[in-house]
Formats: structure tokens, sequence, C-alpha cells
């Protein structure tokens, strides 16, 4: 390991001073030294839902640019596990915390300013906040994922604002209640998304694709293929297996 680490320093560095003499002494003292037995957890990573304990830890770390590292670190792992619940939310403030970290890179803003932008960032993921969202998705989280996933696949189609929130909405809200009355009973889910035996995902197909046709294609006249209908269907889908289980 020494003999590679060495030969790596006199490629990087044009280092040659001949350090064989050393070898041994310092390899007795790896040996004597360093063990690999056992891994200790020096401390914990605080989960940024506890807030208390992360607020303490950012304010322990010295240094704003440090400071809000720590904060853009943890809250891209928070955004790299839930992105699967609501893919379009969660990447669109993947893209903030890019465009951010960009902006600081560039020397555009001060490490003052990237430490408050980054804390505004991390709250709006950690409380779900989005301020366009239309009144009708409120207190229904799984209409809120369909909602972005409609938004994305509607917005190169329709050039109306008002009528793009519109859809979205309705899109949304049906597709919700198509899969919930598909997979729910009482409130709970009752499929088994991984058997062979069950066609769930094929009816759900088949299923949101009629809606989207009637109701979205040729009720508003959008030009939507049958590829921009299936995809949306399957996104749509795919959150559902997340948040139905």
């Amino acid at each position: 390991m020494f003999l590679k680490l060495r030969l790596s320093v006199i490629a990087r560095y044009s280092d040659a001073i001949d350090y064989k003499q050393y070898e041994g002494q310092i390899q007795k003292l790896i040996d004597k030294h360093i063990s690999t037995d056992e891994v200790k957890v020096i401390t914990e990573l605080v989960n940024i839902f506890d807030k208390d304990l992360f607020q303490q830890e950012v304010e322990n770390t010295i240094g704003e640019r440090a400071k809000a590292d720590k904060i853009v670190s943890r809250t891209s792992k928070y955004i790299s596990e839930k992105m699967a619940d609501d893919p379009a939310f969660y990447k669109k403030f993947s893209e903030m915390l890019k465009d951010a970290i960009k902006e600081h890179e560039a020397q555009r803003v001060s490490d003052a300013e990237h430490l408050k932008k980054v804390k505004e960032i991390m709250d709006a993921v950690l409380t779900r906040t989005e301020s366009d969202l239309p009144k009708e998705l409120e207190n229904k989280d799984v209409a809120k994922a369909f909602y972005g996933l409609a938004l994305e696949a509607l917005k190169e189609k329709v050039q109306d604002a008002t009528v793009l929130r519109a859809v979205g909405t309705q899109t949304a809200l049906c597709i919700d209640t198509i899969i919930a009355e598909a997979v729910l009973d009482n409130g709970k889910p009752v499929v088994d998304w991984a058997s062979p035996k069950s066609n769930i995902l094929g009816s759900l197909q088949i299923e949101i694709g009629d809606y989207l046709i009637d109701e979205v294609r040729d009720k508003y006249n959008i030009p939507l293929s049958f590829g921009d209908m299936d995809a949306l269907a399957e996104r749509c889908i795919e959150v559902a297996k997340v948040r139905y289980r």
C-alpha cells in the first residue's frame, strides 16, 4: 500500500526522493498503531427533520461556507431518498440547490447569502412548501405528486398558464381517484404490486390512459401522443407503488 502511495506521489508531484530505506519502519508503525478490526462511530449524522439537533450541529460548524455545505449535503441526501415519493417536487428543489451552488462557486453571492439561500431551500423541502399549489390539492399529498407529473407532461403542450393549472389539477385529482379506488380499502392499501398474478398495473395503465384520451387530449384539444400519455400513466403508477403500500 505504501509503495503504491509513494509511486503515486512521485508521479503527481515529480518527487524523486528515494524513500525505500524508510519503508520497513513505516510499515511497522502502520501495523502497530493502525487497526481496522472495529469501526467506531465518532458522531452520528443528525437527520435534518430533527430541527433542534440539526440546528445545533450547524451552529457548531465553523464558518458560513462550512455551514452551508453541511445543509446542502444533508438536504441533497434527503431529496435523493425521497425522490420516488414526489419526483417533480424533489427534482425542482434539487435543481434549486444545484443553481445555488453554481451561483456561489461563480462568486456571484457571498457566503452569508449562500447560507441564507440553502437554508430557505431546506426549509421548503422539509415543510413541502409550494406557494403556487392549487387549493384543491390541499391535504392531498399523493395528488400533489400527480399534479407535478401532470404539469411536466403538459407544459410544452399548453401555452395558457391558467388552462395548464386547471387541467393539471383536474388530471391529478382524477388519477388519484382512479388509483385510490383500485388499491385502497377503507383508506388502506390492499394490493400486492409485485404479485405476478395481479393485473393491477395493466388495469391502471388502461384506465388512466382512457381518462387522458377522453378528458384531457380530446376535451381540451391538447396534442398528447400515446407515448406521452403512457409515460404519464406509468410515472403516476410508479409514485402510487411507493405511496400506497
